[in-house]
């Protein structure tokens, strides 16, 4: 009998750690980037490399488009995926595709160069202390002769991090992203050092996490689209998370955090307050199925105050996720199941003139991914 229970809870331990795709932390409510600062996933690892001493040795694809500048999203994602192996005390790894977001290039898209054929490269190790660095890198151009001027794009990004016991510390650092060349050769797209600061630590079954993330972008020359002048934005996250273990095979994940945020723009600043609450399950449906989903909704706080200092309630905020892993021995397929919207804007969007809310046998898993652990 003990025997029996040690191989489920082993099975339990796995379904919950052996995740590298998108689908599962955005089926669960969390940032599909950055991954979660309190449930185990190896996309932990753009947040914090280190995490990568506890998930190597496997091979992810994310399926979507190609397109050139496409920003990932669950209702068009992007093609991307890598490979990450144990050698020695080390590990590395080795990712492509990771085109990091516009950092404010919104309505610039198609006329700057964006970020394309993103390459990052990974490095962790434990020597009682557990570090891990990342090293992101883009360069493109475009020599076309209409326009007759060249545009470009340099980007350089790097990830520091590290696990002690229950506590993790982590900087993302965006170092250059700079796009020349829009409607004249002058025009100029640039992101200046900008980062994000973080940490958390586990006590007494939750996790408390903190960080900060400060951005700045630069447009001159003509807009394209973009807003001349400076853009800064910065976000203050304090919360908590917690995973409640029902049974061997069954979890619960709740969270609340306090989000401040501010845009800062020529025309003036703009400020958010929220407090997003999310409530989500993982289920072992049978041996080779594990079901999940999450209901999230910004409560209490849900404001923002625009330039002139008048006081507006954000939309309505409720969101709901799903989605399903496919377990295959060491191969696992991961994909989120339609629904309505999403707490960040990241659920699968159903077609235009058809009911949603509904489960559709014809497109059951979209986002999906697939990896093999060996």
């Amino acid at each position: 009998m003990k025997r029996n229970v040690l191989v489920i809870a082993g099975l339990a331990v796995l379904s919950t750690s052996a995740h590298a795709t998108k689908a599962r932390v955005e089926a669960l409510g969390q940032d599909s980037v950055r991954g979660s600062e309190y449930i185990s996933d190896s996309r932990n690892i753009f947040r914090n490399p280190a995490v990568l001493n506890q998930t190597k040795n496997y091979l992810v694809t994310e399926w979507g488009t190609s397109v050139n500048g496409q920003n990932d999203s669950a209702a068009a994602p992007r093609a991307e995926g890598g490979f990450f192996r144990e050698m020695g005390s080390f590990n590395y790894g080795v990712y492509l595709g990771n085109n990091e977001a516009s950092k404010g290039r919104t309505g610039a898209v198609g006329i700057y160069m964006p970020q394309t054929n993103g390459l990052d490269l990974f490095l962790s190790g434990d020597m009682g202390l557990q570090w891990g660095a990342r090293l992101h890198y883009a360069n493109s151009k475009d020599e076309a002769t209409s326009p007759t001027f060249e545009k470009k794009n340099t980007s350089f990004g790097l990830g520091l991090g590290a696990v002690m016991g229950e506590a993790e510390v982590y900087a993302d650092l965006t170092l250059s992203d700079k796009s020349t060349g829009a409607v004249a050769a002058g025009d100029q797209f640039k992101t200046k050092p900008s980062f994000l600061v973080g940490g958390s630590y586990k006590w007494s079954g939750n996790t408390f996490f903190a960080n900060y993330e400060g951005t700045k972008v630069e447009v001159t020359g003509n807009a394209g689209g973009a807003t001349l002048g400076d853009t800064k934005t910065s976000a203050i996250v304090v919360g908590a998370g917690r995973i409640h273990e029902i049974n061997p095979t069954a979890r619960i994940i709740t969270d609340a955090s306090v989000k401040i945020g501010s845009t800062q723009t020529t025309a003036g600043k703009v400020k958010t307050n929220t407090l997003p609450v999310t409530l989500g399950f993982e289920a072992d449906a049978t041996s080779w199925l594990v079901l999940r989903g999450s209901v999230a909704q910004n409560v209490i706080l849900n404001s923002s105050k625009s330039v002139t200092g008048k006081t507006t309630t954000n939309a309505n905020s409720t969101g709901v996720n799903a989605g399903a892993t496919l377990n295959f021995g060491k191969l696992k397929v991961d994909g989120t199941i339609g629904t309505t919207t999403a707490i960040n804007g990241t659920s699968t969007t159903t077609p235009a003139g058809t009911n949603t809310g509904v489960l559709s046998l014809s497109n059951l898993m979209t986002r999906v991914g697939v990896s093999y652990w060996f």
